[in-house]
């Protein structure tokens, strides 16, 4: 009993030291974000038009090169280290890109004041219009349906492959590539995203009727 009793007081001693670690990393993070707010808010420039500079090809991404060159012209004084990690836990998704929302999401999260280089206006802005967008495409997709007379029960039938009554993500892409609906991945995914708001990569039928309504 007493091994017992001081096993239970090392693992209790283990956590709250893993907690801490974990803390201290992402406290370390936030840091970081908060200086390049600092250091466009300095410049008088807002978090979109910093990101659009540092975006040099224009493709919407930062590239680990770009990320890099975007700050060194802030003057950070990351190392090659440092700026590495950074990247790497912006990239929210891992496919080795920083897109705007990445960004924007972690700046947001880590502020403490959101009136900084714009953050929050910037935040409020880019989900307003991306659920705006999203609204119109779900309206493409029951208009679809309507124009073929397919009722919302068999529709989500449709898209149910397995029967197991929630749509996953590769059923709901699956789904929309047989229908031809002339959408493409990324229109895609941002439906998937505008609905599955609990983001477990599956849609329940109400959720979805609520959508083609």
């Amino acid at each position: 009993q007493q091994q017992q009793q001081q096993q239970q007081q090392q693992q209790h001693q283990q956590q709250p030291l893993w907690e801490r670690a974990q803390a201290a990393t992402t406290s370390a993070f936030d840091a970081q974000l908060r200086r390049i707010a600092q250091a466009c808010e300095k410049r008088g420039i807002d978090i979109r038009s910093a990101f659009n500079a540092f975006d040099a090809n224009g493709d919407g991404f930062l590239s680990p090169p770009e990320f890099r060159h975007a700050l060194t012209q802030l003057r950070l004084g990351l190392s090659d280290d440092e700026l590495a990690w950074m990247l790497s836990r912006l990239d929210i998704n891992a496919d080795g890109m920083v897109s705007y929302e990445e960004f924007l999401t972690h700046l947001f999260r880590s502020a403490h004041d959101p009136s900084m280089a714009k953050v929050g206006t910037a935040f409020v802005e880019h989900f307003a219009n991306r659920d705006e967008s999203a609204r119109t495409l779900w309206q493409k997709v029951a208009q679809a349906f309507r124009d073929r007379g397919v009722p919302l029960r068999q529709v989500f039938a449709l898209f149910d492959g397995d029967g197991d009554g929630v749509i996953s993500r590769e059923e709901l892409f699956d789904a929309f590539r047989l229908m031809q609906l002339g959408l493409s991945e990324t229109d895609a995914e941002r439906l998937m995203r505008d609905i599955d708001v609990n983001e477990d990569g599956q849609v329940s039928i109400h959720e979805f009727a609520n959508r083609l309504q």
